[in-house]
């Protein structure tokens, strides 16, 4: 398993409520029978990670479908998320797991998940601003990345 670079900007993702919408847990990928991402979530994923020349570690569930990142790398790049490099994080103990690169230094990061309510217990340790949650039924889109890119000037 790679480390997360510290020098890079870090989104950790989840997948479920964030790509793919509860409102449609039946539809499936046409080419890998899994479920559905919604077109708006990806592109406001690209924008975001374009927009901070960000690395991806990944969060979710999803993890344990793959047997490397190099795997996931290429089923994202697939579903067409533009990824630079991606790490496995710990999707079992999520909280945990970013706190601890916190204290290791970790300064650039976004948290994207549609269950964010376990990260605004640890503020001050996670600032407000770099966690987004968007709604698990409309998932990514458009105005969140306004919000990362406009609003909240992460990388500053």
């Amino acid at each position: 398993m790679k480390e997360v670079n510290f020098d890079n900007f870090i989104v950790f993702l989840d997948v479920d409520g964030v790509l793919c919408s509860y409102e449609d847990v039946k539809l499936r990928d046409k080419n890998d029978n899994e479920n559905s991402f919604r077109k708006t979530a990806i592109d406001a994923l690209n924008k975001i990670i374009e927009y901070y020349n960000a690395d991806l570690c990944m969060i979710s569930g999803w993890n344990s479908k793959f047997a490397s990142e190099k795997q996931y790398k290429e089923f994202l790049v697939n579903r067409g998320i533009k990824v630079n490099n991606l790490t496995f994080g710990n999707q079992h103990n999520r909280l945990e797991f970013i706190l601890d690169l916190i204290k290791q230094g970790l300064k650039y990061y976004l948290i994207i998940d549609d269950e964010a309510h376990q990260y605004y217990i640890s503020m001050p340790q996670i600032e407000y601003s770099r966690i987004l949650q968007p709604n698990r039924y409309r998932c990514l889109d458009e105005y969140d990345f306004k919000m990362v890119a406009f609003n909240w000037k992460l990388n500053v």
